[in-house]
């Protein structure tokens, strides 16, 4: 197989598994995606922040149950 081939097949495989997810997440209640854009959420903060001082509007709300 040729590099390209290969990428090709790893790029459909991935995006195979991405629609698989979304599939997934669409049936879960509100209550759980809910918490799943929060946890989300607090993974990207750090990293954004390391970057650029987070906006008003960036940073996030203490609502942690």
């Amino acid at each position: 197989m040729k590099p390209d081939a290969e990428n090709s097949d790893a790029i459909a495989s991935m995006l195979s598994r991405k629609r698989e997810w979304h599939r997934r997440q669409a049936h879960k209640a509100l209550q759980e995606k809910v918490r799943v854009l929060l946890e989300l959420q607090q993974q990207e903060l750090p990293l954004l922040a390391r970057q650029r001082q987070l906006r008003r509007w960036e940073r996030p709300w203490d609502i942690t149950p």
